[in-house]
């Protein structure tokens, strides 16, 4: 068993059992999810799963730990979304593995629904009803019509466990779908497909085990295998085992209870990437009995741990749900699978499901980096493994494989931000050779397609100093605009390594390279614009021309024509000043933002390079109303946690300038906010006087002195400093005269 991340050192079951009934009698003394009076609620106890469960949000409500290998959670069928459920519809099984906030659907495996009564089809099987839906981190219950049947669940790092009470007549059973999949928004999107399995029922040991194939996804050439062990507390009254086309499950049948009370069965769900053996190994280790209380209170008090590393005061009960419920969001992946890796990479921590590094690099990963820096340099780590076992760190990986990258090769921003930050143990020469592959090695020249590695057309950029947007005539979404951009944040990024690591030319070839965004400005539009192989200019041009295609990625003019993070003030300058600057950016986040939008999610803290802060705090707080603790109250996939962690940032206070080591200032919503760091530090952020209307920054003090610039480095945060802001109703002149942040080119008045 690999030792959870944020777990306490083990103790013996019959210690472990002790202690946990304790706990259990205290958590279950209010219905299971109640939370205590306002005054006296934990962070714990203000997190909603169900916000994001309506909409785009794409996340699911069910029970995991932080991190954790199993994720249980309830599905909805086809129409459901990457998540694989929406509160508004209803259940069609209860499965093991689950991705949060994904634009396209991912696992779904090993699903068991309970019912009572015949089941012609157990392969399509859903409820007709449901009642009583309630979550909290590590627990979730609904009571399903027509079968009368709670079901409760709850988890430990690679074990589900299920808890199905049936009170209505008919025979109580469980029907186990080895070769369940989620789907996105219908039938034909589906997180795979199930190709083989052979399954088997024990009965002395009363167990479901076997493996089921599966190939797809978001790649249609990749397939794994699946091993599983299912596991009841009850015996099989009758069992049998089914088959329909390449769907492969078992039907268990259990006895009614006695003298009319409702019949109980629990079952524990282990899955395992490598044999039967190290799934069943799971169960005897982690969940040695059947105590579902235990399990519960275990998980509730290591999400207690996990939340627990902020600490807010003040807020409305809105904000605070919001504002917890997306911090837990930003520990669901990705997933500790130490253990479970390919075999080729032994026995080192191991995570698994980076969704995606173009979403993270901007808000998850360095808020890790604070409150979590094990993981974090887990997940560096991880890339680097990538690397040095399969050749290069790519930017997306699940299920053994890598996925396809967005745009640049965002590992590189990754690495860069936790080397200015000194995040503890990472070989960080090793790190620049995996990110100088990326950044001088062309995996495919002539690539007609979105790459899994590398840079796309690398040697068309290297040599134009763009990418044209007919670098491939036979793929569509080159994404010339948006990947040049990239390009050169990204070898900005290699730059602060080979500074350290580099030879003498490719640290000259780099400084020059980081410029080169400058190549996709059309001055005569004022926009970053496409152009061809031949250096026109792209046509015909229309700046609202929202595209994955030719020039950008998931955006348009407006979106793209900001996207310089490592030199605003070179943009600036292309922009014809800070005036202009900063009224065109008005018009931007006026007309154009999406907070939920990565390649814009930076957009309201651009002002303050232009020495305009309390545009910054205007504009955050306006877009903060997007958000809502209603269940559709998340905009846009949470994309792995980005959106989730671009909300904890923005309700703070405090941004992080992903690659570097500094942060923004902005407009905290809470009067307090104590941050656990991981140096075993606080830092804390005062605002005694801020509330909806107080959103402006008057006087700022950092460390008990004056402070008059609108950003601060890592180490002030690190070295555990007081950062107090004085807020005020109207805007003032507060760090419009400091020190900007830093920036490549030299200042732009």
């Amino acid at each position: 068993m690999r030792p959870h991340p944020l777990a306490p050192p083990r103790l013996s079951p019959l210690l472990i059992g002790l202690a946990l009934l304790a706990g259990a009698a205290l958590s279950h003394a209010a219905p299971a999810g109640a939370v205590q009076a306002t005054a006296e609620r934990a962070p714990i106890d203000w997190v909603d799963p169900f916000i994001g469960t309506t909409g785009e949000g794409n996340v699911f409500p069910g029970a995991t730990l932080p991190f954790g290998f199993i994720q249980v959670s309830p599905d909805t069928g086809p129409g459901s979304g990457a998540g694989g459920y929406k509160r508004d519809r209803q259940i069609d099984g209860f499965s093991q593995q689950h991705i949060s906030g994904m634009g396209g659907p991912l696992y779904g495996h090993i699903s068991l629904m309970p019912a009572t009564g015949p089941v012609a089809t157990p392969w399509q099987m859903v409820s007709k009803a449901k009642s009583g839906e309630r979550a909290s981190p590590g627990y979730y219950t609904v009571h399903m019509a027509p079968w009368d049947v709670q079901v409760e669940l709850t988890a430990t790092q690679d074990v589900a466990l299920h808890r199905h009470t049936f009170h209505g007549p008919g025979q109580p059973r469980v029907v186990l779908d080895a070769s369940h999949v989620l789907y996105g928004t219908d039938a034909s999107w589906n997180s795979a497909l199930p190709q083989d399995g052979e399954l088997e029922i024990d009965r002395e040991r009363r167990e479901v085990s076997g493996k089921m194939s599966f190939i797809g996804a978001r790649d249609k050439n990749r397939s794994w295998t699946v091993y599983f062990v299912a596991r009841f507390d009850q015996p099989f009254a009758a069992s049998a085992l089914w088959q329909h086309a390449k769907r492969r499950g078992a039907t268990l049948d259990f006895a009614r209870g006695g003298a009319g009370a409702p019949a109980k069965v629990q079952s524990r769900v282990a899955l395992s990437y490598h044999s039967v053996a190290q799934a069943r190994g799971y169960l005897e280790r982690e969940t040695p009995g059947w105590d579902f209380e235990a399990a519960h209170a275990a998980a509730r008090r290591t999400w207690a741990a996990a939340l627990g590393k902020i600490k807010i005061e003040g807020g409305s009960a809105s904000q605070r749900t919001q504002f917890y419920t997306a911090l837990y969001r930003v520990h669901l992946t990705p997933n500790d699978w130490t253990g479970e890796a390919p075999a080729r990479y032994g026995q080192r921590p191991y995570y698994e499901n980076i969704l995606c590094m173009w979403d993270t690099f901007r808000t998850v990963n360095p808020l890790l980096t604070l409150i979590q820096p094990r993981v974090q340099a887990g997940i560096v780590n991880t890339m680097l493994d990538y690397h040095r076992t399969d050749g290069w760190t790519g930017d997306a990986h699940s299920a053994w494989h890598y996925e396809h990258v967005q745009n640049g090769s965002s590992a590189d921003v990754i690495v860069a931000d936790g080397y200015a930050k000194g995040l503890p143990g990472v070989d960080w020469k090793l790190a620049y050779e995996a990110v100088r592959k990326n950044a001088f090695v062309d995996a495919d020249p002539a690539s007609n397609r979105r790459p899994n590695q590398g840079r796309f057309r690398l040697t068309d950029y290297l040599s134009l100093h763009y990418l044209p947007t007919d670098a491939s005539e036979k793929y569509r979404d080159v994404q010339g605009v948006s990947r040049t951009l990239e390009y050169a944040h990204n070898d900005f990024a290699v730059l602060s390594l080979a500074r350290r690591y580099g030879t003498p030319g490719e640290i000259a070839a780099l400084e020059a390279r980081q410029l080169w965004y400058a190549n996709q400005w059309d001055a005569g539009t004022g926009f970053m614009r496409g152009r061809l192989r031949n250096g026109d200019w792209f046509a015909p041009f229309d700046p609202l021309k929202a595209e994955t295609g030719r020039q950008y990625y998931e955006g348009h003019a407006w979106t793209w024509s900001w996207y310089v993070p490592h030199d605003n003030k070179g943009l600036i300058a292309l922009n014809g000043g800070r005036a202009a600057f900063t009224d065109k950016l008005t018009t931007a986040v006026e007309h154009h933002y999406e907070a939920y939008n990565e390649p814009g999610m930076l957009q309201t803290y651009l002002f303050t390079h232009a020495g305009r802060p309390d545009r910054t705090q205007h504009y955050v707080r306006k877009a903060l109303s997007h958000f809502s603790s209603a269940s559709d109250g998340l905009p846009g996939n949470d994309d792995s946690g980005t959106t989730s962690a671009w909300l904890v940032w923005s309700m703070l206070g405090i941004y992080p300038h992903a690659g570097e080591d500094y942060y923004y200032v902005g407009s905290p919503v809470f009067r307090k906010a104590t941050i656990e760091l991981g140096n075993g530090r606080r830092f804390v952020l005062e605002a005694p006087a801020s509330s909806d209307k107080a959103l402006h920054v008057r006087r700022a003090q950092l460390g008990g002195k004056p402070f008059d610039q609108a950003w601060l480095r890592h180490a002030d945060i690190m070295r555990g400093a007081k950062l107090r802001l004085d807020m005020a109703e109207q805007p003032g002149a507060w760090a419009q005269g400091g020190a900007l942040p830093p920036s490549v080119s030299p200042p732009a008045r």
